[in-house]
């Protein structure tokens, strides 16, 4: 394993196409990635399939109102309900695979206490927390932690995009997790720079 530290703050000289752009030293230039904290750590495994992903949930972090269901519907309408529960900070992963299996993914860690998961299909959309589920999680983890196991059978597709999404339980929620991808060919998709911008 080999820890890459991405920062969201780089100096302009180490993106070679913005070689171009003025570059005042008195200014702020920041890289924009959607979903990426500043400072964030990610773990990847032979430099390409990632097998850990760890993050924090931060104030900066999106929000969203999370939903609650025990259906398991791969053909991406999974029954969910609202939770009555809102306001609670979220990330969205993209993971794909390149042969059909079971997912297998857990929550090793949180320092927040009760985490939450989901997984959709292709668009995720916050807004909508109903639309595109596959499946849901509560405390199939260690503790209050979450996990989708072989069992569950949610079988993905190569070919397919999927986002799983961490959260909480409660609202306002915040500190350190890391989940663990056991699944034999799944993939956390790298993110891409969404912007640059100049303060």
């Amino acid at each position: 394993m080999k820890k890459i530290l991405v920062v969201v703050c780089f100096v302009a000289f180490a993106v070679p196409a913005m070689a171009e752009l003025p570059i005042d030293p008195s200014k702020e230039y920041e890289m924009r990635m959607m979903g990426i904290e500043k400072d964030q750590e990610f773990t990847f495994a032979d430099g390409v399939e990632s097998d850990t992903f760890s993050g924090s949930l931060t104030a900066a972090s999106p929000i969203w109102d999370r939903i609650f269901g025990s259906a398991v519907d791969l053909t991406c309408n999974a029954a969910m309900s609202d939770s009555g529960n809102d306001g609670q900070y979220y990330e969205a992963i993209e993971i794909q695979v390149s042969a059909a299996e079971n997912l297998e993914a857990e929550v090793i860690s949180f320092t927040g206490g009760d985490t939450v998961i989901a997984l959709y299909c292709d668009p995720f959309d916050p807004a909508n927390p109903g639309l595109n589920a596959i499946a849901y999680d509560d405390d199939d983890g260690v503790g209050t932690l979450s996990a989708f196991v072989a069992a569950d059978g949610i079988t993905l597709q190569p070919g397919n995009t999927y986002w799983f999404v961490f959260s909480t339980f409660s609202s306002a929620t915040e500190g350190d997790f890391t989940i663990n991808f056991t699944s034999a060919t799944v993939t956390v998709v790298p993110v891409e720079l969404q912007s640059f911008s100049v303060e």
